[in-house]
């Protein structure tokens, strides 16, 4: 139940930084690491104690972000990039990976240019080979971004969860969000 709910996570300045998991948020509250700004009411009941789950957590310590060097490379990142689909079939409701297009194996690297996102069915089928071997095409050549991404879309919730997110969130990246 814990990771079903996400909780917004504001930096020490107030701005919006990301979403995580209900656990993870209630982790950093205990660990001391961030303070609980605002709940909607749900409980999680201990065999001593209850409490509320976070809705918005603000952490104790200012997040910097460099955001001159550019984007950094990152699955997560890959992902966003590649939008969530496998660039070998198109299909976005499977099981995810990353696959790089040069195996490794034959000298390929790790870098924006060589790694795509691929269903486990595709990526499995490919598998140590060139897509040209193999007969599979590519949706799109993957490429380095030249624009920062939307550093988050809101996730679907409970009502009064995306009520509470809407008072911590400039209306820029609502706009932005809602459009997905």
């Amino acid at each position: 139940m814990l990771d079903a709910f996400k909780s917004l996570v504001l930096n020490y300045s107030y701005e919006p930084l990301q979403f995580c998991t209900a656990r993870h948020a209630i982790t950093m509250i205990f660990g001391g690491r961030a303070e609980e700004l605002d709940s909607a009411g749900y409980l999680v009941r201990t065999p001593v104690t209850s409490f509320e789950i976070p809705t918005v957590i603000r952490v104790l310590k200012m997040v910097r972000r460099n955001r001159k060097k550019g984007l950094a490379f990152s699955k997560k990142n890959i992902l966003r990039r590649d939008n969530y689909t496998c660039q070998y079939c198109g299909i976005s409701n499977h099981p995810l990976t990353v696959d790089h297009v040069v195996p490794k194996s034959r000298g390929g690297k790790t870098n924006w240019t060589n790694v795509v996102v691929a269903c486990k069915t595709c990526n499995l089928k490919k598998g140590d080979r060139t897509p040209l071997e193999v007969n599979m095409k590519l949706v799109c050549l993957p490429r380095k971004p030249d624009h920062q991404f939307v550093p988050f879309i809101v996730p679907s919730g409970p009502d009064s969860h995306v009520e509470i997110w809407q008072k911590y969130l400039p209306n820029k990246i609502l706009a932005k969000s809602m459009a997905f």
